[in-house]
């Protein structure tokens, strides 16, 4: 690209220079863009920013916030307050995986759209005068939504319907997941063949269950299994991740304990 009017969000922020950073900027047109542009670029709010360049770090300039006039794929609603604590972690989880998981420059209008749509969900929840259990529990949904649109962009998402030979999940039957091959009958045949090449968790999964969870998935407000969902997604989160910590998930679990503690 030469030159490429972009809209979008900012992952990541890096100091530069005195007055410049780099950033890793997710816009609906290329995907995720490597570039410099002035210090104190906002994160978490719709941007509109010109890219210049033919190197993989291009030069960002003409920032405004919201998105431009011409882009008519999605309206930007209006984010007058950048939101704190819980909602800010989830917001970082959001910003952290995708700067750790996505290739420079590879457009994904699909999991853009996610991103945003779970940014505006995000918002709007911190506005609400939510018990602290209701709010936890909605960005929980929201969250393993994201999530389960990544893993489609990635083209890992999860067959809940057949295992990891292609054959019907069995109601009667126990599961393990594992990440890189997807459910497992729990049998020590099974599972000692896999456990060469893989890591297994001790969770087990009835076949029973696994199948309600695919029916679940249709609704997307759901909170039937939840946990389940949460369980099962963080193993393939942290194995794309190569085990490597997130910052964001630190920072939601010490504010949990601190609720813990209260």
């Amino acid at each position: 690209m030469k030159q490429s009017l972009l809209n979008g969000y900012i992952l990541h922020a890096k100091a530069y220079q005195e007055k410049r950073a780099i950033y890793r900027f997710f816009s609906y047109e290329h995907g995720v863009v490597h570039g410099v542009g002035v210090r104190a670029m906002p994160l978490f709010v719709p941007i509109c920013l010109m890219a210049t360049g033919t190197r993989t770090l291009k030069s960002f300039g003409q920032l405004t916030l919201g998105f431009a006039a011409s882009f008519d794929a999605i309206t930007a609603p209006s984010f007058t307050k950048i939101p704190k604590g819980r909602v800010q972690y989830a917001l970082l989880y959001l910003n952290e995986v995708l700067y750790k998981l996505l290739a420079i420059e590879n457009p994904c209008p699909a999991l853009w759209q996610a991103y945003h749509n779970t940014a505006v969900k995000l918002y709007a929840l911190d506005a609400m005068q939510l018990s602290v259990a209701e709010e936890l529990q909605a960005m929980r949904v929201y969250l393993r939504g994201f999530e389960r649109a990544l893993f489609a962009e990635l083209g890992v998402a999860i067959d809940f319907i057949n295992d990891y030979l292609a054959e019907p999940i069995c109601a009667e039957q126990w599961y393990r997941f594992v990440p890189q091959m997807g459910f497992v009958p729990d049998k020590v045949s099974v599972l000692e063949g896999v456990r060469q090449n893989a890591k297994i968790s001790r969770a087990r999964f009835a076949g029973k269950e696994i199948i309600q969870m695919a029916d679940s998935l249709s609704d997307e407000t759901s909170v039937a299994y939840l946990d389940q969902f949460s369980q099962i997604q963080k193993q393939l989160v942290d194995f794309l991740l190569d085990y490597q910590p997130l910052h964001s998930r630190t920072l939601w679990q010490q504010s949990i304990r601190y609720l813990a503690e209260k």
